[in-house]
């Protein structure tokens, strides 16, 4: 029996996943650019400051949501039928998770610790600095001033070449498995 692919014969007992369509590839465009929103808005928008009052809830409920996120991604790849289209997806949804996270903690370094940059970082601030070190660019305008901040502006140069090398190696991995099945 071919595989509607046009890919050849089906190996006996064994179930391929359908096709990829064009309406699936436009989720799987879609899906990740939405959670990116998602957590940009939830970034902008949650009481995170220390003059805000609820601050406390802010950092709980951003909280909450970023796990409510990683739980829907995994969710996600496990029960879809198209491994390769989901893992590409769950990579941009990652980076953004990872950009945001990023970004919040050096806001909430320079909001509780005005000496932790050179200068005090506004929520977008902070949003640039995290992707100028995430993409190696580093114009040197904003700086880490405390050994804190140079601790997690460390964490994030080693992570961010952990996360491109072994993230993609890892979702090689988990693709070929779960298309194998």
């Amino acid at each position: 029996m071919a595989h509607e692919d046009g890919g050849g014969e089906n190996p006996p007992g064994r179930h391929l996943p359908p096709r990829v369509g064009r309406r699936q590839v436009a989720e799987a465009i879609v899906r990740p650019i939405f959670a990116a929103v998602i957590l940009l808005a939830g970034y902008f928008l949650l009481p995170i400051d220390k003059a805000s009052s609820a601050n406390l809830a802010g950092l709980i409920v951003g909280s909450l949501l970023l796990l409510a996120f990683v739980v829907w991604e995994i969710r996600h790849f496990v029960h879809s039928p198209y491994p390769v289209a989901t893992a590409v997806e769950m990579l941009v949804a990652l980076a953004a998770f990872y950009i945001v996270a990023f970004a919040a903690t050096y806001f909430l370094l320079s909001e509780y610790g005005h000496d932790n940059f050179n200068e005090r970082l506004t929520r977008i601030d902070a949003l640039y600095f995290c992707l100028t070190v995430f993409t190696t660019t580093g114009f040197g305008d904003i700086s880490a001033s405390s050994q804190p901040a140079r601790v997690i502006v460390s964490i994030q140069m080693a992570s961010t070449l952990v996360l491109l090398g072994l993230g993609l190696r890892f979702l090689n991995i988990l693709v070929t498995a779960r298309a194998r099945r």
